[in-house]
Parts: structure tokens; sequence; C-alpha cells
């Protein structure tokens, strides 16, 4: 599967990943079952982790639609969210800008930063890198 997310709440964490070729399905699927698990809580950081991501069906009305959806939970914070999302690629960067383009004239609690290491991402978030390749290693053998 092209999209996985695996969620560490000792860490208020949530780390998604998309790889290969990830298309509007695998979207949907972490859209739809990330707010639906046990351990959900629309105050976790968002790691999303694209380094592995080859290419990506574009389309961009569905990737609106989602984003819409993601917004809702979104409006259900009572504080704001961080999402970082880790693009080191061309590709990975398309895909970072359409979502951030998404999110334009949207009023909600998501606080967005796209940075090109893993490491910059582990020092937003505040946890250091060891333990958070630990918790990667973890999310892609589960």
């Amino acid at each position: 599967m092209a999209g996985l997310f695996r969620i560490f709440p000792e860490h208020n964490l949530v780390y998604v990943r998309y790889s290969g070729m990830a298309t509007i399905a695998d979207y949907m699927t972490v859209v739809r079952d990330y707010p639906r698990h046990p351990d959900y809580d629309p105050h976790r950081i968002n790691l999303i982790d694209l380094r592995f991501l080859e290419d990506f069906e574009r389309d961009y009305a569905g990737v609106l639609k989602l984003q819409a959806k993601t917004a809702e939970y979104a409006l259900t914070a009572r504080a704001d969210i961080l999402s970082i999302t880790v693009a080191p690629s061309p590709v990975a960067q398309e895909v970072s800008k359409l979502i951030m383009r998404s999110w334009e004239g949207l009023d909600t609690p998501v606080v967005r930063r796209i940075v090109p290491t893993m490491e910059e991402a582990s020092t937003l978030i505040g946890i250091d890198m060891e333990t958070l390749d630990g918790l990667i290693r973890q999310a892609v053998q589960a």
C-alpha cells in the first residue's frame, strides 16, 4: 500500500507515509481511517513522510475534496495542529505545494511546514532523531 499511518500517543504524534505511486484511493484511506482510529486526537502532531514517494495521481479535484474533509476534522481542534511534511524530492515538493495551496483561504488551526529532511522535522517536533527513527521503523513494520 502506498499510504499508511501509525499513531504514537506517548509522543502525541501521527506518522503518515506515502511511497511509490500514491493514488487518491491511498490518500482517501488515510483520511477516512485516521479519525476512526481509537487513538485519534485532532491535536496530534502530523508528520507526513514523502521521502519514498515516486509519483502521485494528479487528480486535483480529488485532492481538494479530501482536503476539505481533512479541514472538517481540523476544525474540531481547540488548539493549533502542527503538520510537518518531509519533502526532499521534486515530486514530493510538488504534491506538498498542491496541498498547501488547497488550504489557502481556509481558517483552520493547522500550522503547516514543509522541510527537506527528517532531521529538520525532528527538530520541529521536539523528538530526537534516534527516537524518531525507532518510531518510523515501528510504523513501517506494523
